[in-house]
């Protein structure tokens, strides 16, 4: 290859220049094509990806309209007193528009168990000197304990807490001294009435912690006491008394779930309102027409043609897939389904035109305020259906046929997994490829042409550079004879 690299030594001729120059044309030639189809996929890939992700993005405003959003309720609950919070409260979608006074009388609680007073006289007094076990149970939960040969009633505190199957046992120990010596404190958070702890063991030597006693002696009793029952939870609505085991009461008030955190005040109640979530639903529907007209904005510039100026430059260069005709398919798709009437909606509001929502001279929704073609505007319609027909709006976006339904049936078939748009793309990717290949081939081609080239021009070098030295010789040569000159032209 080293004379390639000196090609022209020879002859003094220019022919490396030479050689590079008709590898250049040859190279322009052939990757021209290549590189031009190249850049043409790649805006199609881009513009498909781009189809994709705006018909996804308006699929989910309208996803915001399914049944179950549009019949969100709003709750309102006016405490008694400002900056403290007594009541808390969630509806379901099905809750009925109500207003009710409420009052909290008394908060569920768990039970409380103490041991008898001089029991213990310190916290490291041994609570047995046998190794037996205890069961705490409250409701229907349970844990057991074991307690192991002399261990002290601190270490059972530490035992009982640090229990991994304990479902809310908290014990304490309080050191009264005097008369009352030291005390193992129970508290449990298993509320509603009837569900007192009790602690049992089945060692004898552990009655003084227990409040069923195991040693059948007469007058045997169990150390473990009652200091405080567990009770269910008290509220009045509209001076109609309610109970739960817990703070939670569930449909008290049918699909309204209550959670207490405080007795109100005596005179003050709370206040709670229920009502249609109109403001969510208004938001909702204007994103819903927002994504829409998004989606419009995006297929015309993807589809838009090349703008030519009077010049003949272009002012404006074509979209990505101008020419295309599935953006277009798509959009007039999505229209029919948005200018048609929802079966099995109601008759007051089964169209997006009832709705007060219509297309404009650019092929856009909007809520019109003009009268020009209706002395009922479509703001006029809009306020009518959420003030009048709320719970219709489920029925027009999300009920069975409902528009929701419709365009996610559609819209999916293009941008699913396996989908018209994934297929396209997979389509234009496999080109890509096949492009890609081309671009390898051509250039193993223009590397194998230029190294012909160098071969041949390389031949030449030699053979012209002979030439000129057989010259030179012959020159030299005659030059040396008697009497031969040189004639030089004057």
């Amino acid at each position: 290859m080293s004379s390639i690299n000196f090609l022209g030594a020879a002859s003094g001729l220019p022919l490396d220049q030479l050689v590079g120059t008709f590898v250049d044309v040859e190279r322009k030639t052939k990757m021209a094509r290549i590189e031009k189809t190249k850049s043409s996929l790649n805006a199609s890939l881009s513009g498909v990806g781009q189809l994709r992700s705006a018909l996804s993005g308006f699929l989910d405003a309208a996803k915001k309209l399914s049944g179950e959003s549009l019949k969100a309720r709003e709750i309102k609950l006016t405490q008694p007193e400002e900056g403290k919070t007594f009541i808390q409260a969630t509806a379901k979608n099905t809750a009925s528009a109500a207003s009710f006074d409420i009052k909290v009388n008394q908060l569920a609680k768990g039970s409380r168990m103490e041991t008898a007073d001089a029991l213990f006289a310190s916290s490291d007094a041994v609570v047995s000197t046998t190794d037996g076990e205890l069961t705490f149970e409250a409701g229907d939960k349970s844990f057991t304990v074991a307690v192991t040969a002399g261990m002290t009633l601190n270490q059972l505190r530490l035992a009982i807490n640090d229990s991994a199957d304990n479902f809310g046992v908290n014990a304490n120990i309080l050191n009264a001294g005097g008369a009352v010596g030291t005390k193992l404190v129970l508290n449990s958070n298993v509320t509603g009435t009837g569900n007192d702890l009790v602690v049992s063991n089945n060692n004898a030597e552990l009655d003084n912690v227990s409040s069923v006693a195991t040693d059948i002696t007469p007058g045997a009793t169990a150390g473990l006491n009652l200091a405080a029952a567990a009770q269910n939870a008290e509220i009045e609505l509209d001076g109609i008394a309610v109970f739960s085991s817990t703070n939670t009461f569930e449909d008290a008030v049918q699909d309204i779930s209550l959670t207490v955190l405080d007795v109100t005040p005596v005179g003050k109640n709370a206040r709670l309102q229920v009502a249609t979530d109109k403001k969510a639903a208004e938001e909702n529907i204007q994103n819903f027409i927002k994504g829409y007209n998004t989606l419009v904005d995006q297929i015309s510039s993807l589809t838009r043609n090349r703008i030519m100026g009077a010049d003949g430059s272009v002012t404006l260069d074509s979209g990505a897939l101008a020419g295309d005709s599935m953006p277009r398919n798509i959009l007039n798709q999505v229209r029919s389904i948005l200018g048609s009437t929802v079966d099995g909606s109601s008759d007051q509001l089964n169209s997006l035109f009832s709705l007060g929502i219509t297309l404009n001279k650019s092929g856009k929704l909007e809520i019109s305020t003009s009268t020009e073609f209706n002395s009922e505007t479509g703001k006029m319609r809009f306020d009518k259906a959420l003030n009048e027909n709320y719970d219709d709006l489920a029925k027009l976006f999300g009920g069975e046929n409902g528009l929701v339904k419709q365009l996610d049936n559609l819209i999916t078939e293009y941008t699913k997994s396996g989908g018209l748009i994934a297929n396209r793309q997979e389509n234009i990717q496999s080109r890509l490829r096949e492009n890609t290949k081309a671009s390898e081939a051509a250039s193993r081609y223009i590397a194998n042409y230029e190294e012909s080239l160098r071969k041949r021009y390389a031949a030449l070098d030699t053979l012209l550079g002979q030439m000129q030295r057989q010259q030179a010789n012959v020159t030299a040569a005659l030059s040396s004879l008697p009497g031969f000159t040189v004639n030089k032209s004057s």
